[in-house]
C-alpha cells in the first residue's frame, strides 16, 4: 500500500523532528517543514525533503502543501506568544483545504486542562488558572473542531510530559541537574504523579491516528502505559545515568524556592524587555557576565514554583478513549529511561 505524502510542520523541533525521522524510516514520503534553516541540523541526517514552512505566511504554506495528503501540525511559537498556535493553525487549515489535503493531525497538550486533578478524560473541564499556552491550545482545538469536515477530518492529540532523546523539557534539564550534584531527592514533595509518554510512543500514536478513521473530529489524550511518582521517575532516571544516589531531601527547599522567586521574575522581565541592555552590559564587564552566568545556572539547576506544584499534584490522564480507537502505548518507564540514558551517553551528556 502506497504511503501518503505527509507534511510535518515544526519538523525542526523535538516532537516534529521525531515524527519526520520515524515516518521516513518507515518508508513514508515525508516533507519536513521548518521555519528556520538553523533548526534543520538534526533531521538533515536523513535523506528526506526539508522545506521552508512558516505557518504564519500564506505563500510559504502554499509552496509546502503542494501534493500533500496529510499534515501533522507540530509547529508552535514561544509559550508566551499564542499567535502561531491560534492564527497559524487557522491559516494552515485554510490553505490545506485549498491544497486538497485529506487529513490533519494537531498536537495539542494536556495544558488545556489547567489545574484539574484526579482522573482526567478528554471531556474533563479545565480548572483555572490555565496558562497562556494551555489557553492557546484550547482555542486551536476549538478552531479545529469548527473547521473540520467529513472530507477534511482533524484529530487532536493532547500529549502529557513527552520525554526521551532530545527532550529539552523532561529529559535534558534533569540530566544536567543530576550531573551538577545539586539536585536532591524531593521526599514528600515529590509524591505527585508523573504522567510521562515516551516520544516513540507519541510518534506511533500519531501514525495510528493518520491511518485510523476517527470521524470528522476527535480528541485524544496521549499518555504512557504507567504513571509513576515524580520521586520514582527522577530516582530511576538518575540511577540509569550512573550517578550516585540523590542527596536526602532538603528541608528548607520550600524557603529556597520562595527566596529565588523574585530573582526569577526579575530575570524574565529583563530578558523580555531589556535583553539588549543586559547583553551590552555583560560585554563591557567580565565580572558582571560571570555573575549573570552563575545566577542563571543556579536557577536552572533548582526547582521553580511551577515544578514544585507539579511534583505534588495527583493527576492521571486517561488513555481509555485512545484504546477504544485501537492505540495502546507500549514503552515502559524503565525502557524509556534506558533508551534516553543510552542516548545521553552516546552524545556525551554523561560519561
Amino acid at each position: 500500500m502506497t504511503k501518503p505524502v505527509v507534511l510535518i510542520t515544526g519538523a525542526g523541533g523535538f516532537i516534529g523532528g521525531w515524527v519526520a525521522e520515524a515516518l521516513h524510516l518507515a518508508g513514508w514520503d515525508v516533507r519536513a517543514g521548518i521555519s528556520r534553516w538553523t533548526s534543520a541540523a538534526r533531521i538533515a541526517r536523513f535523506p528526506l525533503q526539508i522545506v521552508p514552512c512558516n505557518v504564519m505566511e500564506k505563500d510559504s504554506l502554499d509552496e509546502a502543501l503542494q501534493g500533500v495528503e496529510v499534515v501533522v501540525h507540530c509547529a508552535r511559537g514561544p509559550e508566551e506568544d499564542d499567535a502561531v498556535t491560534k492564527a497559524g493553525t487557522r491559516l494552515l487549515i485554510d490553505r490545506a483545504k485549498l491544497a486538497g489535503v485529506a487529513r490533519l493531525i494537531f498536537t495539542s497538550s494536556v495544558a488545556v486542562y489547567g489545574e484539574a486533578t484526579g482522573l482526567i478524560e478528554e471531556d474533563t473541564p479545565a480548572v483555572g488558572p490555565v496558562s497562556i499556552y494551555g489557553q492557546s491550545k484550547r482555542s486551536a482545538e476549538a478552531l479545529c473542531e469548527e473547521l473540520a469536515t467529513d472530507d477534511f477530518p482533524i484529530v487532536g492529540i493532547r500529549p502529557t510530559l513527552v520525554y526521551g532523546p532530545f527532550s529539552q523539557q523532561w529529559s535534558q534539564p534533569f540530566i544536567a541537574r543530576f550531573a551538577s550534584g545539586r539536585w536532591a531527592a524531593l521526599g514528600a514533595r515529590g509524591e505527585g504523579l508523573c504522567n510521562l509518554v515516551y516520544v516513540g510512543d507519541l510518534v506511533r500514536m500519531i501514525r495510528h491516528m493518520i491511518e485510523t478513521d476517527t470521524g470528522r473530529f476527535a480528541l485524544f489524550n496521549g499518555n504512557g502505559p504507567e504513571v509513576p511518582t515524580w520521586n520514582s521517575y527522577l530516582e530511576r532516571f538518575n540511577a540509569a545515568l550512573g550517578f550516585p544516589p540523590l542527596a536526602p531531601p532538603d528541608r528548607s527547599l520550600g524557603l529556597k524556592v520562595a527566596v529565588r522567586r523574585p530573582v526569577r521574575k526579575l530575570g524574565k522581565y529583563m530578558l523580555a524587555h531589556h535583553r539588549g541592555l543586559l547583553v551590552a552590559a555583560a560585554a563591557r564587564s567580565a565580572g558582571l557576565k560571570s555573575a549573570m552566568k552563575k545566577a542563571e545556572e543556579d536557577l536552572r539547576l533548582r526547582p521553580n514554583d511551577d515544578e514544585m506544584a507539579r511534583f505534588a499534584t495527583d493527576v492521571t490522564y486517561s488513555m481509555e478513549r485512545a484504546a477504544l480507537a485501537g492505540f495502546v502505548p507500549s514503552t515502559s518507564v524503565d525502557d524509556g529511561i534506558a533508551m534516553t540514558a543510552e542516548w545521553a551517553r552516546d552524545i556525551g551528556l554523561v560519561r
